[in-house]
């Protein structure tokens, strides 16, 4: 039998796991040849990171990016990854384990009238670790966890009658599985606690147990009456409402749902309000508080290109997988039946001299830079001097060679499309008309823009007046609702000794689109997006800066940030103008775009091959898997599910009942 041949068109983490899996057997090289068809000089689509060699190799990043102690398939690709790549003992991020470190402190931004207060949580580390496997809990016994964990609360604080009767008899009922039981228990519960809801805007305390309890029982009483706890089981099929009017749906106090909790779900997520289904939010939350292996986070201790893409990239190349730099996909076509792509079109944007190495050395650690190495490009001269940025969708750079046209049975037996849904209507015109599923995908799972910025700080978090510890923090004050501490960075960086930042800052939040996404000769595109981002950085660090930062306040302006703070080597910039020696970001590629979870979306999500096509395979995070949500864990899952329609591979998706 001949090889199959396969073209994976796009490089982030669905592209990469489907060719993971695929390779992830002796002798697989009998049966297929894989080619990834990749924009740009470096792969991780909306998970990309670079190095800049004029500042001294700081970090890039597309957005903050950390990954959830609830990842299993993620990890398990990883971990074997690193496994394979085998680096000796003492280099750097020589195993998963270097790379990835547990963090368990969150902080959630309660606002309180016009005010922000700080809601710190600490998660409680258990063993495992993630990618260790496993069955998750059934909606039974996430239920019973639920309630055993509001009675620790009711027995421990003062502001909740111990050992109260209802929650009792409530957990007992969810032992014997009697829905009836439970669900009259905490109607009485809830009507007990809204009973107690006057003191909620001046007691602090009270209030946040209020809303914990207030939550923990409108989402039981909401699984049970929905039907969920009877198989098979179905979080989706609460998605037709979006979160918050589900909560209040059965019986959640407006506190609570506006509360903390929930902003800081939506953030999470990049959702403004209304945009975030139901089901998708319970799942999601069920996941990550009570099937988290070791930490609820994991951060990675470099970039998420240094330490997800780059190995994954050395040991698909060491299998044999072949990788093209610099080929944007323009158009997939049809075969005059409409049953199988045929033609794939492929921008050829620049001229490799001999084989492309991408990767760059930084402290002994192969990174992605944040721009192509120019010298091993034949019109890289050309292309450094114009400033074009090759990712840019609406790059005026001309391709140096005409289009490549990749023909059925020639260069190609199977498609796998890694690129996200967000770039479909620019690529797949043909295929959008052809197949109805397809065109309603499309048009239903909504896609945003993000914005990110990185600081490099001369104070630490101490000077700069934060007085807990080390968080990433959510549910703030738009535009940038995020913040995570990544100061241990620092060291990964090339700074000299006598400019070494002491704080870096990640900042990240939605940018909604300000208009619809334009035609590719719409060519001021990303440059008014990037100024949309900076424009939005400078108005939150001159009016909600100072709210996190205290100490660091410019006189006159308690809420903004003193810009004298802000490293810039050697730089005479004074004041606000030092901004611009820091780094910010729109997503520029219509395939970073993020996906979101908008309700009712879910039923318009595709299996790999719900487009109909013979030849073509879906890989990413828009496919329907057991997440939905735009996440690192749903890409993997979404590539899995590819390679298992080509090849069985793997056999277990955990947390996928397809």
């Amino acid at each position: 039998m001949a090889k199959q041949q396969i073209a994976i068109l796009g490089g982030g983490m669905g592209a990469l796991t489907a060719a993971f899996e695929i390779t992830n057997a002796p002798g697989w090289q009998d049966s297929y040849d894989l080619t990834v068809y990749q924009l740009g000089w470096r792969l991780g689509g909306k998970g990309a990171s670079g190095r800049n060699a004029e500042r001294f190799q700081r970090i890039e990043e597309h957005g903050l990016h950390i990954l959830l102690g609830f990842y299993e398939n993620a990890f398990r690709v990883l971990r074997a990854a690193y496994d394979e790549l085998n680096r000796p003992p003492g280099t750097p991020l020589a195993t998963t384990w270097d790379a990835f470190k547990p963090h368990s402190y969150v902080v959630l931004m309660e606002q309180i009238g016009s005010k922000y207060v700080p809601w710190a949580m600490d998660f409680p580390p258990n063993s495992g670790l993630p990618g260790d496997g496993g069955v998750l809990p059934t909606p039974w016994e996430l239920i019973e966890m639920i309630l055993g964990w509001l009675k620790q609360l009711f027995v421990t604080a003062a502001q909740l009658p111990d050992r109260h009767d209802n929650l009792e008899a409530a957990r007992s009922g969810a032992v014997a599985r009697d829905a009836i039981a439970v669900y009259r228990e905490l109607h009485e519960l809830h009507a007990w606690l809204h009973d107690r809801a006057d003191t909620l805007d001046t007691d602090l305390d009270w209030r946040r147990l209020f809303c914990t309890v207030d939550l923990g029982v409108a989402a039981i009483k909401g699984t049970i009456e929905s039907g969920v706890i009877l198989p098979p089981y179905d979080w989706f099929k609460l998605d037709g409402l979006d979160f918050r009017a589900w909560l209040t749906k059965y019986g959640a106090h407006p506190v609570a749902v506006n509360s903390a909790y929930i902003s800081g779900m939506y953030d999470l997520g990049f959702s403004m309000p209304g945009q975030v289904g139901a089901g998708t939010a319970i799942n999601g939350i069920l996941r990550l508080c009570w099937t988290y292996k070791g930490a609820v986070m994991w951060k990675m201790q470099a970039g998420m290109g240094d330490t997800i893409f780059a190995p994954l990239y050395l040991v698909l190349k060491q299998r044999g997988v072949k990788f093209e730099f610099f080929q944007r996909v323009d158009d997939l076509q049809l075969s005059e039946d409409k049953t199988q792509i045929a033609r794939i079109v492929i921008g050829q944007q620049a001229i490799t001299l001999g084989d492309y190495d991408p990767l760059v050395p930084v402290k002994d650690l192969p990174c992605w830079p944040s721009t192509p190495k120019f010298e091993l490009l034949a019109d890289g001269k050309q292309l450094q001097a114009s400033g074009e940025d090759l990712e840019d969708w609406w790059t005026t750079w001309q391709d140096p060679l005409p289009p490549k046209i990749l023909e059925l049975g020639t260069d190609f037996d199977l498609v796998i499309l890694g690129c996200s849904v967000g770039v479909f209507p620019y690529i797949a015109k043909e295929l959008i008309a052809a197949s109805p599923p397809l065109a309603a995908m499309v048009e239903h799972v909504a896609t945003t823009q993000t914005q990110a910025a990185q600081l490099w700080m001369s104070t630490d978090l101490a000077g700069l007046g934060w007085t807990l510890p080390s968080p990433v923090l959510d549910g703030y004050a738009e535009p940038m609702d995020t913040w995570a501490d990544m100061t241990h960075l620092v060291g990964r960086e090339a700074w000299p000794d006598d400019a070494t930042p002491k704080n870096i800052a990640y900042l990240c939040s939605p940018l909604p689109d300000d208009s619809p996404m334009p035609p590719r000769s719409d060519h001021g595109w990303a440059e008014r997006q990037d100024a949309r981002v900076k424009a939005n950085a400078l108005s939150w660090l001159d009016g909600w800066a100072g709210g996190l930062w205290p100490a660091q306040t410019p006189p006159g302006n308690p809420n903004g940030l003193d810009y004298q703070l802000l490293v810039a080597p050697g730089s005479p910039l004074q004041g606000r103008a030092r901004f611009d020696t820091q780094y910010w970001l729109a997503t520029l590629n219509p395939s970073d775009r993020y996906v979101l979870a908008v309700p009712g979306s879910v039923d318009y999500r595709l299996g790999t091959q719900g487009a109909g096509f013979t030849n073509l395979y879906l890989a990413g995070d828009y496919l329907k898997t057991g997440m939905n949500v735009g996440c690192v864990e749903a890409a993997t899952m979404g590539g899995m599910h590819a390679s298992r329609a080509i090849c069985g591979r793997p056999t277990e998706i955990i947390g996928d009942a397809t």
